[in-house]
Order: structure tokens, then sequence, then C-alpha cells
């Protein structure tokens, strides 16, 4: 899969600036933060690490150019298009595709209570994500990668 190929699929273009960048890195940084707050229910805080998740893929496309279409299934390309948008490797998508599916099934049938082990899991790869992604910008795009 191509970026260009899921031009008018899913994804279309559109210039961003250092500062949305910059934006998407604050919003990542305060989510993973913020579920962490031990005070705050195991479901909001899986809820705040898997945004932190999608506000990185988010972040990525950006970085290309690229914003999600109003089709839907905007979650689904933002996570699945990583290992072509960063190099995020390709095993590892699989695991952000559980993710998904479990938050999913959570805000939509209630099938779904997250244990303190699967919150940790996903907070230790939404900031594996969260390292991949502004080392990349920093290599990639120098003017763009985070505030020192």
């Amino acid at each position: 899969m191509t970026l260009e190929n899921l031009i008018g699929k899913g994804l279309q273009r559109e210039p961003t600036s250092a500062g949305e960048i910059h934006r998407f890195l604050a919003k990542i940084a305060t989510k993973l933060a913020d579920a962490q707050v031990e005070s705050v229910s195991l479901e909001s805080r899986f809820d705040l690490a898997y945004e932190a998740l999608l506000q990185i893929g988010l972040a990525a496309l950006r970085a290309h150019n690229l914003r999600p279409d109003s089709r839907g299934g905007h979650h689904v390309l933002a996570l699945q298009t990583l290992n072509t948008t960063i190099g995020y490797p390709r095993e590892k998508l699989r695991l952000l595709d559980e993710y998904r599916r479990r938050r999913a099934a959570a805000l939509y049938d209630g099938s779904f209570e997250p244990s303190q082990a699967e919150l940790d899991a996903l907070i230790a790869t939404a900031s594996e994500l969260r390292a991949h992604l502004e080392a990349w910008l920093r290599k990639a795009h120098p003017e763009w990668s985070p505030r020192s």
C-alpha cells in the first residue's frame, strides 16, 4: 500500500505546518500523562491512551500533508498506515488494531472492560510509538521535530 493509492479512497491532500505538528505532539503528551492518573477509571484511562495512539497516527499522516477524508474509518487508516508514514514495524500494527477493536467494543457495546495489565500494555505501546514518531520527525522533518 502506498499513500498515493489512498488519495481519494480515505485520504486527501492538505498542507500542514510546524504549529499543527507541535499541537499534535502536545495533545499526545497530555493524553499519555492523563492516562496514567490513577484516580481516573481504567476504562477512561484506556480511552485516553488509545486516543494518544490515534493522534500519533494522524500526526504521521499530517507530516505527509495528508488528512483522512469524511468517509469514516479514519482510526483504521491512521493506524494501519504507520508503517508507510513513519516506518513503524509492520508486525506491530496487528497489536494497534487489537487496541482499536477493544476500544470499539467498550464504546459501542460495552463488552470490554480493561484490566490494569491491559492499560499498562497500551500505555507502553503508545509511549513507544510516540518515541518512534518523534525520532522519525527529527530525521525527516527537523523543522517540525519536538521542541526540546
